[in-house]
């Protein structure tokens, strides 16, 4: 395949993968390592190059969100989730071999499940405000959950490949309790900045980023996610935020429905 010239598509690839990660909080991957499979690309050099675009859209989502809501992002909640969020990956790779894949992902998916019919209303009412939680009333015991949750984070990137912020958004809110969506979600894109720009070196040094691609993507990624976190934090109500994520865990769960079935068959 020739690489020097990236496929047309790349481009809204870039902008629907930023306004993903600025709106819900989570990184653009889920977006983008599909599309760059579709282009040829093998698996490890798709996800490694998906990786390579989190960090800076990330960092840009969360300088928009000082400029747009600047008491929306709580530094020490996004760091404490940081903190865990490596020891989640070397923990994961250690259990990856040694429990049954396939019970797991169903765990998780129906985890997922349940996390999006609670997001979307279905179960409960809508989380319009910040919700109580188990740990609203200690700031400490929120750091040491939110560190919890980064270690969960990690573990679910390993054993199902799938981005942290699925889980630390919702943790943050219905869990940890006195984060709204909007202060979730820039916590979750402050912990990705640190958390990926690990990973980032790791795929760097296997050779797994193809490094061309990498301009098309942020040139629209970019602006997307200032944009959105624009929208996310001005203009949308936080009861049509957790709709679009309720959705998009929806779309998370069948995607590794699918891949699973795909590979059993």
């Amino acid at each position: 395949m020739n690489t020097s010239r990236p496929p047309l598509w790349i481009l809204p690839c870039g902008i629907l993968s930023g306004l993903v990660s600025g709106l819900l909080g989570v990184g653009g991957g889920l977006v983008v390592s599909p599309m760059l499979l579709l282009s040829g690309l093998p698996l490890r050099k798709a996800t490694g190059t998906a990786l390579a675009v989190i960090p800076l859209v990330a960092l840009v989502a969360v300088l928009a969100d000082l400029v747009t809501l600047p008491g929306n992002l709580r530094v020490w909640l996004g760091l404490a989730v940081a903190v865990g969020g490596p020891l989640g990956v070397r923990l994961g790779r250690s259990v990856e071999e040694r429990l049954p894949a396939k019970t797991l992902g169903l765990f998780f998916q129906g985890l997922l499940v349940l996390t999006a019919i609670r997001s979307l209303g279905l179960w409960g009412e809508l989380p319009a405000e910040a919700l109580q939680g188990i740990a609203q009333e200690n700031v400490w015991f929120q750091y040491g959950l939110a560190a919890l949750l980064g270690v969960a984070a990690g573990l679910c990137s390993v054993l199902f490949g799938v981005g942290g912020g699925v889980v630390v958004v919702p943790g943050l809110i219905f869990l940890v309790g006195g984060v709204d969506f909007r202060a979730a979600t820039a916590a979750s894109l402050l912990a990705m900045i640190p958390t990926t720009l690990f990973s980032l070196r790791v795929a760097l040094v296997s050779g797994r980023v193809e490094k061309v691609y990498i301009p098309h993507l942020l040139v629209g990624a970019i602006p997307a996610a200032a944009l959105a976190v624009w929208l996310r934090n001005i203009w949308m109500k936080p009861q049509m935020l957790s709709v679009l994520f309720g959705a998009f865990l929806l779309f998370v769960a069948a995607k590794m429905f699918l891949k699973r079935a795909s590979t059993s068959g």
